[in-house]
Protein backbone atom coordinates (compact mmCIF):
# COMPACT_ATOMS: atom_id res chain seq x y z
CA UNK A 1 0.00 0.00 0.00
CA UNK A 2 1.30 3.31 -1.22
CA UNK A 3 0.06 7.21 0.35
CA UNK A 4 0.95 10.48 -0.22
CA UNK A 5 1.69 12.16 3.79
CA UNK A 6 2.91 15.37 4.43
CA UNK A 7 5.34 15.32 7.71
CA UNK A 8 4.15 17.43 10.11
CA UNK A 9 6.77 16.08 13.06
CA UNK A 10 10.07 14.64 14.40
CA UNK A 11 9.13 11.77 17.07
CA UNK A 12 11.73 11.24 19.83
CA UNK A 13 12.42 7.83 18.92
CA UNK A 14 13.78 9.27 15.32
CA UNK A 15 11.48 9.18 12.69
CA UNK A 16 9.70 11.63 11.33
CA UNK A 17 5.86 11.59 11.03
CA UNK A 18 2.70 12.23 9.32
CA UNK A 19 -0.99 10.95 9.29
CA UNK A 20 -3.16 9.28 6.69
CA UNK A 21 -7.01 10.25 5.74
CA UNK A 22 -8.04 8.35 8.73
CA UNK A 23 -5.94 10.30 11.38
CA UNK A 24 -4.04 7.54 11.92
CA UNK A 25 -0.17 8.14 12.85
CA UNK A 26 2.65 7.33 9.86
CA UNK A 27 6.19 6.61 11.37
CA UNK A 28 8.47 7.27 8.15
CA UNK A 29 12.22 6.74 9.20
CA UNK A 30 14.84 10.02 7.50
CA UNK A 31 12.37 12.37 7.29
CA UNK A 32 12.35 15.59 8.51
CA UNK A 33 8.71 18.20 9.29
CA UNK A 34 8.27 20.16 6.31
CA UNK A 35 8.83 17.06 3.60
CA UNK A 36 6.25 15.61 1.16
CA UNK A 37 6.77 12.15 0.66
CA UNK A 38 5.23 8.91 -1.21
CA UNK A 39 5.08 6.32 1.65
CA UNK A 40 4.80 2.32 1.23
CA UNK A 41 3.33 1.03 4.60
CA UNK A 42 5.44 -1.63 5.98
CA UNK A 43 4.00 -2.59 9.34
CA UNK A 44 0.35 -1.96 10.67
CA UNK A 45 0.23 -1.46 14.55
CA UNK A 46 -3.48 -1.06 16.43
CA UNK A 47 -2.88 2.98 16.75
CA UNK A 48 -0.24 3.52 13.90
CA UNK A 49 1.79 2.42 10.97
CA UNK A 50 5.69 2.02 9.85
CA UNK A 51 6.09 3.44 6.37
CA UNK A 52 9.25 3.30 4.18
CA UNK A 53 9.94 6.52 1.79
CA UNK A 54 10.06 6.02 -1.95
CA UNK A 55 9.96 9.07 -3.09
CA UNK A 56 10.57 12.79 -2.07
CA UNK A 57 8.00 14.92 -3.79
CA UNK A 58 9.20 18.16 -2.28
CA UNK A 59 12.02 18.50 0.67
CA UNK A 60 11.57 20.62 3.84
CA UNK A 61 13.91 23.51 4.36
CA UNK A 62 14.71 22.16 7.65
CA UNK A 63 17.04 19.23 6.23
CA UNK A 64 20.71 19.39 6.44
CA UNK A 65 22.98 17.29 4.23
CA UNK A 66 24.17 13.73 5.72
CA UNK A 67 28.08 14.46 5.36
CA UNK A 68 27.96 9.95 5.49
CA UNK A 69 27.49 8.78 1.81
CA UNK A 70 26.45 5.65 3.37
CA UNK A 71 23.72 6.95 5.90
CA UNK A 72 20.69 5.67 5.66
CA UNK A 73 22.46 2.19 4.49
CA UNK A 74 24.65 1.55 8.19
CA UNK A 75 22.61 0.92 10.75
CA UNK A 76 24.20 3.61 12.91
CA UNK A 77 22.98 7.23 12.85
CA UNK A 78 19.32 8.20 12.40
CA UNK A 79 19.26 11.93 12.13
CA UNK A 80 22.10 13.38 10.37
CA UNK A 81 19.83 14.79 7.56
CA UNK A 82 18.65 17.04 10.59
CA UNK A 83 20.23 20.23 11.87
CA UNK A 84 21.77 19.89 15.40
CA UNK A 85 19.00 22.41 17.09
CA UNK A 86 16.24 20.02 15.41
CA UNK A 87 17.68 16.90 16.98
CA UNK A 88 18.23 18.77 20.21
CA UNK A 89 14.98 20.28 20.90
CA UNK A 90 13.35 17.00 19.70
CA UNK A 91 15.25 15.20 22.50
CA UNK A 92 15.05 17.59 25.21
CA UNK A 93 11.03 18.14 24.78
CA UNK A 94 10.99 13.95 25.05
CA UNK A 95 12.28 14.09 28.57
CA UNK A 96 9.00 15.95 29.26
CA UNK A 97 6.57 14.39 27.37
CA UNK A 98 7.45 10.73 29.06
CA UNK A 99 7.30 12.07 32.39
CA UNK A 100 3.80 14.09 31.30
CA UNK A 101 2.75 10.25 30.10
CA UNK A 102 3.52 9.25 33.98
CA UNK A 103 1.00 12.17 34.73
CA UNK A 104 4.82 13.82 36.44
CA UNK A 105 4.35 17.63 36.73
CA UNK A 106 7.06 19.24 35.34
CA UNK A 107 6.40 23.21 34.75
CA UNK A 108 8.08 24.73 37.45
CA UNK A 109 10.90 22.37 37.50
CA UNK A 110 14.06 23.64 36.54
CA UNK A 111 15.83 22.32 33.88
CA UNK A 112 19.54 21.92 33.22
CA UNK A 113 20.23 21.75 29.18
CA UNK A 114 23.78 20.10 28.53
CA UNK A 115 24.08 19.75 24.48
CA UNK A 116 26.99 18.71 22.77
CA UNK A 117 29.72 20.87 21.57
CA UNK A 118 31.39 18.51 18.95
CA UNK A 119 28.42 16.95 17.14
CA UNK A 120 30.72 15.37 14.72
CA UNK A 121 34.02 13.27 15.25
CA UNK A 122 33.05 12.60 18.74
CA UNK A 123 32.64 8.42 19.29
CA UNK A 124 35.81 7.34 21.47
CA UNK A 125 34.87 3.68 20.61
CA UNK A 126 33.17 2.09 17.40
CA UNK A 127 32.34 -1.57 16.60
CA UNK A 128 32.67 -2.71 12.98
CA UNK A 129 31.93 -5.74 11.46
CA UNK A 130 34.54 -7.53 8.20
CA UNK A 131 34.63 -10.07 5.84
CA UNK A 132 37.71 -10.13 3.57
CA UNK A 133 38.54 -6.87 2.24
CA UNK A 134 35.83 -5.21 3.55
CA UNK A 135 35.12 -3.46 6.64
CA UNK A 136 32.38 -1.69 8.03
CA UNK A 137 28.96 -1.39 9.49
CA UNK A 138 25.85 -3.79 9.71
CA UNK A 139 23.11 -1.96 7.79
CA UNK A 140 19.62 -0.92 9.05
CA UNK A 141 17.79 -4.06 9.79
CA UNK A 142 20.13 -6.89 8.13
CA UNK A 143 23.61 -8.62 9.14
CA UNK A 144 25.03 -7.50 5.67
CA UNK A 145 28.38 -5.54 5.63
CA UNK A 146 27.71 -1.71 5.11
CA UNK A 147 31.79 -1.45 3.96
CA UNK A 148 33.26 2.26 4.94
CA UNK A 149 36.54 4.19 4.09
CA UNK A 150 35.49 6.48 7.92
CA UNK A 151 32.89 7.02 10.17
CA UNK A 152 31.88 10.41 10.24
CA UNK A 153 30.91 10.23 14.30
CA UNK A 154 34.36 8.37 15.04
CA UNK A 155 37.33 10.47 16.34
CA UNK A 156 40.17 11.11 13.76
CA UNK A 157 42.17 8.90 15.85
CA UNK A 158 40.14 5.74 15.02
CA UNK A 159 39.88 7.11 11.38
CA UNK A 160 43.09 6.57 10.98
CA UNK A 161 43.24 3.12 12.18
CA UNK A 162 40.48 1.48 9.84
CA UNK A 163 42.43 1.71 6.84
CA UNK A 164 44.91 -0.30 8.76
CA UNK A 165 42.57 -2.82 10.42
CA UNK A 166 40.87 -3.30 7.04
CA UNK A 167 44.62 -4.72 5.23
CA UNK A 168 45.06 -7.12 8.96
CA UNK A 169 41.50 -8.09 8.88
CA UNK A 170 41.64 -9.52 4.94
CA UNK A 171 44.03 -12.12 6.01
CA UNK A 172 40.82 -13.79 8.57
CA UNK A 173 39.35 -17.03 7.01
CA UNK A 174 35.91 -15.87 8.33
CA UNK A 175 33.96 -12.76 9.25
CA UNK A 176 35.42 -10.85 12.00
CA UNK A 177 34.30 -8.24 14.74
CA UNK A 178 36.85 -5.22 16.03
CA UNK A 179 36.45 -2.82 18.29
CA UNK A 180 38.96 0.11 18.28
CA UNK A 181 39.08 2.40 21.39
CA UNK A 182 40.79 6.01 22.05
CA UNK A 183 41.91 6.83 25.34
CA UNK A 184 42.86 10.24 26.54
CA UNK A 185 46.09 10.12 26.10
CA UNK A 186 45.83 9.11 21.86
CA UNK A 187 46.63 5.70 22.27
CA UNK A 188 44.24 3.37 20.12
CA UNK A 189 43.57 -0.67 21.05
CA UNK A 190 41.77 -3.07 19.53
CA UNK A 191 39.64 -5.86 19.99
CA UNK A 192 39.21 -8.55 17.64
CA UNK A 193 36.30 -11.11 18.23
CA UNK A 194 35.67 -9.80 21.93
CA UNK A 195 32.43 -9.21 23.64
CA UNK A 196 31.02 -5.76 24.04
CA UNK A 197 33.14 -3.22 25.68
CA UNK A 198 36.38 -5.60 26.29
CA UNK A 199 38.02 -2.78 27.96
CA UNK A 200 35.15 -2.18 30.34
CA UNK A 201 32.37 0.09 29.89
CA UNK A 202 32.62 3.70 29.32
CA UNK A 203 30.88 6.78 27.98
CA UNK A 204 31.96 7.30 24.27
CA UNK A 205 31.80 11.13 24.46
CA UNK A 206 34.52 12.14 26.41
CA UNK A 207 33.35 16.16 26.76
CA UNK A 208 29.92 15.12 27.54
CA UNK A 209 30.91 12.89 29.91
CA UNK A 210 32.58 15.63 31.73
CA UNK A 211 29.61 17.22 31.20
CA UNK A 212 27.85 14.80 33.01
CA UNK A 213 30.03 14.53 35.99
CA UNK A 214 30.02 17.93 37.02
CA UNK A 215 26.46 18.04 37.01
CA UNK A 216 26.56 15.07 39.14
CA UNK A 217 28.86 16.88 41.50
CA UNK A 218 26.91 20.32 41.25
CA UNK A 219 23.87 18.69 42.45
CA UNK A 220 24.76 16.24 45.59
CA UNK A 221 25.46 17.84 48.71
CA UNK A 222 28.49 17.40 50.64
CA UNK A 223 29.40 15.27 53.37
CA UNK A 224 27.92 11.65 54.70
CA UNK A 225 27.91 8.61 52.65
CA UNK A 226 27.54 8.33 48.78
CA UNK A 227 26.19 4.70 47.23
CA UNK A 228 27.04 4.72 43.43
CA UNK A 229 24.90 1.97 42.52
CA UNK A 230 25.31 0.88 38.94
CA UNK A 231 28.51 2.83 39.29
CA UNK A 232 30.83 0.75 36.94
CA UNK A 233 34.65 2.07 37.60
CA UNK A 234 33.48 4.39 39.78
CA UNK A 235 33.29 7.51 36.43
CA UNK A 236 30.85 9.53 38.49
CA UNK A 237 31.87 9.12 42.32
CA UNK A 238 36.15 8.91 41.67
CA UNK A 239 36.63 12.40 41.51
CA UNK A 240 34.41 13.72 44.27
CA UNK A 241 36.14 10.77 46.58
CA UNK A 242 36.72 14.49 48.68
CA UNK A 243 33.41 15.50 49.20
CA UNK A 244 32.55 12.76 51.51
CA UNK A 245 33.20 10.50 54.45
CA UNK A 246 32.48 7.09 52.40
CA UNK A 247 32.01 6.18 49.14
CA UNK A 248 30.18 2.44 47.55
CA UNK A 249 30.45 1.78 44.48
CA UNK A 250 28.48 -1.15 43.17
CA UNK A 251 28.20 -2.99 39.66
CA UNK A 252 27.97 -6.44 38.29
CA UNK A 253 31.09 -5.00 36.24
CA UNK A 254 32.55 -3.06 39.42
CA UNK A 255 36.52 -3.60 39.55
CA UNK A 256 37.68 -6.78 41.55
CA UNK A 257 39.88 -5.00 43.37
CA UNK A 258 40.26 -1.25 43.87
CA UNK A 259 42.96 0.11 41.31
CA UNK A 260 45.68 2.24 41.98
CA UNK A 261 45.67 5.55 44.01
CA UNK A 262 41.77 4.88 44.95
CA UNK A 263 41.07 6.31 48.18
CA UNK A 264 41.11 4.31 51.52
CA UNK A 265 37.47 4.88 52.40
CA UNK A 266 35.94 4.37 48.32
CA UNK A 267 34.67 1.06 48.19
CA UNK A 268 34.10 -0.93 45.06
CA UNK A 269 31.78 -3.73 45.05
CA UNK A 270 31.13 -6.79 42.47
CA UNK A 271 27.68 -7.48 42.72
CA UNK A 272 24.44 -6.98 41.95
CA UNK A 273 22.63 -4.01 43.19
CA UNK A 274 19.86 -5.21 44.80
CA UNK A 275 21.47 -7.99 46.16
CA UNK A 276 24.39 -5.23 47.96
CA UNK A 277 21.55 -3.35 49.39
CA UNK A 278 19.50 -6.33 50.95
CA UNK A 279 22.66 -7.71 52.39
CA UNK A 280 24.30 -3.89 53.69
CA UNK A 281 20.82 -2.26 53.81
CA UNK A 282 20.63 -3.12 57.96
CA UNK A 283 23.87 -1.59 58.59
CA UNK A 284 23.10 1.01 56.24
CA UNK A 285 19.70 2.04 58.10
CA UNK A 286 22.16 3.09 61.39
CA UNK A 287 24.36 5.52 59.70
CA UNK A 288 24.05 8.87 61.18
CA UNK A 289 24.98 11.06 58.61
CA UNK A 290 22.86 11.44 55.16
CA UNK A 291 23.44 8.91 52.40
CA UNK A 292 23.77 10.24 48.82
CA UNK A 293 22.72 8.68 46.23
CA UNK A 294 23.75 8.28 42.14
CA UNK A 295 21.11 5.61 40.39
CA UNK A 296 22.58 5.04 36.75
CA UNK A 297 21.37 1.85 35.21
CA UNK A 298 21.76 0.30 32.31
CA UNK A 299 19.44 0.99 29.15
CA UNK A 300 16.74 -1.17 30.52
CA UNK A 301 16.13 0.99 33.27
CA UNK A 302 15.66 -0.55 36.90
CA UNK A 303 12.95 -3.02 36.01
CA UNK A 304 11.63 -4.94 38.52
CA UNK A 305 14.68 -3.83 40.94
CA UNK A 306 12.96 -0.70 41.17
CA UNK A 307 9.83 -1.41 43.88
CA UNK A 308 12.63 -3.47 46.21
CA UNK A 309 15.12 -1.06 45.55
CA UNK A 310 12.12 1.84 46.50
CA UNK A 311 11.26 -0.67 49.95
CA UNK A 312 14.97 -0.54 50.87
CA UNK A 313 15.65 3.19 50.85
CA UNK A 314 12.28 3.91 53.00
CA UNK A 315 14.53 2.17 56.09
CA UNK A 316 17.72 4.54 55.23
CA UNK A 317 18.68 7.96 55.93
CA UNK A 318 18.82 9.11 52.13
CA UNK A 319 18.40 12.66 52.02
CA UNK A 320 18.95 13.14 47.59
CA UNK A 321 18.99 10.86 44.72
CA UNK A 322 20.02 11.51 41.49
CA UNK A 323 18.50 9.55 39.03
CA UNK A 324 19.76 8.78 35.30
CA UNK A 325 18.56 7.06 32.29
CA UNK A 326 19.44 6.63 28.80
CA UNK A 327 15.99 5.52 27.98
CA UNK A 328 13.01 8.18 28.77
CA UNK A 329 10.76 6.10 29.35
CA UNK A 330 11.73 4.23 31.53
CA UNK A 331 13.83 6.83 33.63
CA UNK A 332 10.28 8.78 33.84
CA UNK A 333 8.49 5.29 34.90
CA UNK A 334 11.21 5.32 37.56
CA UNK A 335 10.86 9.07 38.74
CA UNK A 336 6.92 8.83 38.76
CA UNK A 337 7.35 6.18 41.56
CA UNK A 338 9.86 7.92 43.21
CA UNK A 339 7.58 11.19 43.43
CA UNK A 340 4.51 8.43 44.21
CA UNK A 341 6.79 7.13 46.87
CA UNK A 342 7.63 10.90 48.93
CA UNK A 343 10.31 12.40 46.88
CA UNK A 344 9.87 15.91 45.80
CA UNK A 345 11.17 16.26 42.15
CA UNK A 346 13.54 19.27 42.21
CA UNK A 347 15.46 19.62 39.17
CA UNK A 348 15.66 17.66 35.89
CA UNK A 349 17.82 17.88 32.80
CA UNK A 350 19.39 16.54 29.75
CA UNK A 351 22.64 15.65 28.19
CA UNK A 352 23.48 14.18 24.49
CA UNK A 353 25.77 11.95 24.49
CA UNK A 354 24.77 10.74 21.18
CA UNK A 355 24.54 13.57 18.50
CA UNK A 356 23.34 12.58 15.29
CA UNK A 357 21.19 9.86 16.67
CA UNK A 358 17.78 9.76 18.74
CA UNK A 359 19.40 8.43 21.86
CA UNK A 360 19.32 10.90 25.34
CA UNK A 361 20.33 10.56 28.82
CA UNK A 362 17.74 12.34 30.99
CA UNK A 363 18.38 13.40 34.68
CA UNK A 364 16.57 14.05 37.29
CA UNK A 365 16.99 15.41 41.06
CA UNK A 366 15.10 14.23 44.17
CA UNK A 367 14.94 14.81 47.87
CA UNK A 368 13.40 13.24 50.37
CA UNK A 369 10.33 15.29 51.61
Amino acid sequence: MEITLDITDLSRSGPGLGRDASGRVIFVPFTAPGDKVRVEIVAHEKRYAEGKAIEFLSKSGRRAVPPCPVFGTCGGCQWQHLPYELQWDTKKSGITHSLSRVNVETQSIPFTELPANKIWEYRNKIQLRGFGSEIGFYGRGTNQIVPIEKCFIARPEINAKISVAKEAGGNRPREYKLELEVFPGGEVTEAWNSGHSARGFRQVHDEQNEKLKSWVAENLELGGTLLDLYGGAGNLSLGIAQNFQEIHCVDLGAPASAPPGTPAHFHFHRSPVLEWLRKEGPSLSKCKAPIRLVLDPPREGLGNELIPILEILKSLPVAETLLIGCEPDQWARATSRFVRHGWKLEALGALDFFPQTSHVEALAVLRKT
